[in-house]
C-alpha cells in the first residue's frame, strides 16, 4: 500500500523503511521519511523532491545543500549503475586541494569550503563546458563531479553553484516496469527468493498482471 512522505506518495520501486515491508520496493531503492523522502546514493544522502511514476524518473538534489549559504559543503561523486542512470545533465566540477597560488584566470572561480577542517584549502567551482576547466585540472588534486541542470547557452566564468546544487537533477530508475500490474488492479513488490518483480493480486501473486495472458491455438 502506498505511503505518504512530505507531499509525495511512495510506492514500487521504492519503499520507506519502517513503515513499509523491504518486499515493497525494489532492493537498492530504500528510503528514509523525516520531513521529504531521501535516498542513499554512491557517497550522500538525496533528498527527493517529485516523483514521476509514469515516466519512471525522480529529482533528488544533496542534502548537504539544503541549509548552508555562502559556501561549498563536501559532496561525494555519484555514479550510475544498474539500477539508476542520470538524466541528460550537465556536470560541475567542485575541485579542492589546489595550488596556492593560482593563474589570475581562474580567480573569479574560487570559493570557500563550509567545513571547517578545509578551511584554509582553496576552491574552485566550474562548469564542465568551461574553456578554463583544463587550466584548473592542473591546478587542483581533488575533482567531484555534481550532476547539475544548465541552460545549453551556459557560458565560462562565475556559476550559481548553490543555485543549481539545490535545483538538483533527474534520475531514472530501470528495474521492472510496474503498470501493467497496477493497471491490472494489483500492486508490486519483490520476490527475494527468485530475486524477480511480483504483482500482487487479490486471489495470488503473479508475474507481471493480475490478468492472465490469453494464448490463442493457431488457425488451422
Amino acid at each position: 500500500v502506498p505511503k505518504a512522505c512530505g507531499n509525495l506518495s511512495i510506492k514500487f520501486p521504492f519503499h520507506i523503511r519502517g513503515l513499509q515491508e523491504s518486499y515493497c520496493g525494489h532492493p537498492g531503492f530504500e528510503l528514509t521519511c523525516s520531513n521529504s523522502p531521501a535516498i542513499h546514493l554512491t557517497e550522500d544522502v538525496y533528498v527527493i523532491d517529485n516523483i514521476q511514476y509514469e515516466n519512471r524518473t525522480f529529482r533528488v538534489h544533496n542534502e548537504a545543500v539544503s541549509n548552508v549559504g555562502g559556501c561549498l559543503p563536501q559532496i561525494g561523486n555519484i555514479s550510475e549503475d544498474s539500477l539508476l542512470g542520470i538524466v541528460d545533465t550537465s556536470r560541475l566540477h567542485l575541485l579542492s586541494n589546489c595550488n596556492s597560488k593560482l593563474p589570475e584566470v581562474l580567480s573569479s572561480y574560487k570559493v570557500n569550503y563550509c567545513d571547517p577542517s578545509n578551511k584554509e584549502d582553496l576552491g574552485l567551482v566550474m562548469l564542465g563546458e568551461d574553456r578554463n576547466l583544463n587550466i584548473a585540472l592542473q591546478e587542483c588534486n581533488t575533482n567531484v563531479l555534481a550532476p547539475v541542470e544548465v541552460d545549453k547557452n551556459g557560458g565560462n566564468g562565475i556559476v550559481d553553484y548553490e543555485g543549481l546544487l539545490r535545483k538538483g537533477f533527474l534520475l531514472n530508475w530501470k528495474v521492472a516496469d510496474c503498470s501493467e500490474c497496477e493497471r491490472s488492479g494489483g500492486r508490486c513488490g519483490f520476490n527475494e527468493t527468485d530475486d524477480r518483480m511480483r504483482c500482487f493480486c487479490p486471489d495470488r501473486p503473479h508475474l507481471e498482471s493480475c490478468k492472465p495472458r490469453k494464448y490463442f491455438e493457431p488457425f488451422m
